[in-house]
């Protein structure tokens, strides 16, 4: 059996203002996201992951790179785990993209294209490409994912089996860690958006 550790990155400034990153920016976790991550760690100690990946945003790769420190297995950086690329929409608030999305069906936003931007469907295709690429890497072993918010919540339909619509239930939180048992093709949750290991970071 393989077992799959989803992490969000560490908070960044954009987080803090609730803001849509732009698909390879530069931004740096804050001095609070860096303990996250370091919390995140401390975490992961009793689950023993052997290898961590990580999107090639700054932010993830940032957030990856401290734990790997901490835990001294390696890191794999590799393309395909980024957040959905917003286009046009990035850097602006989630209330101005929503405004523009409420009303359409569930199937108009999963096929919906924002300008110079990336559907909902082309996102999930390109993450469940990368993540069963990298368990067929790995099997047997238990995998770090350093992903993003609205990539982890895209993929929570197809790692449960649920219909696409399920993604609107889960908004998984800064450095939370998410955590599914993989074996012949199924996934099997164990847990969910845990942030107990955040309690003591203000």
């Amino acid at each position: 059996m393989t077992k799959l550790i989803l992490i969000r990155h560490g908070e960044t400034i954009i987080n803090t203002v609730g803001k849509l990153h732009f698909t390879n920016d530069k931004e740096n976790l804050t001095k609070k996201g860096v303990a996250q991550m370091e919390a995140v760690a401390f975490a992961l100690k009793e689950l023993n992951p052997q290898v961590l990946y990580c999107s090639k945003s700054l932010r993830a790769e940032e957030s990856a790179k401290i734990l790997t420190d901490k835990l001294g297995i390696q890191l794999k950086s590799v393309m395909g785990l980024e957040e959905r690329d917003w286009g046009d929409f990035s850097g602006e608030s989630w209330s101005e993209v929503e405004a523009v999305l409420k009303n359409m069906s569930s199937e108009e936003r999963y096929l919906y294209v924002p300008p110079r931007g990336e559907s909902w469907k082309d996102t999930e295709s390109r993450l469940v490409g990368a993540v069963l690429k990298i368990l067929q890497s790995n099997e047997d072993k238990t995998v770090a994912i350093v992903s993003h918010g609205g990539a982890i919540r895209i993929l929570m339909p197809y790692l449960l089996n649920l219909p696409k619509e399920e993604t609107f239930k889960y908004n998984p939180d800064i450095a939370s860690i998410t955590i599914f048992d993989y074996k012949k093709g199924k996934f099997t949750k164990q847990l969910v958006n845990d942030t107990s290991h955040l309690k003591n970071i203000k």
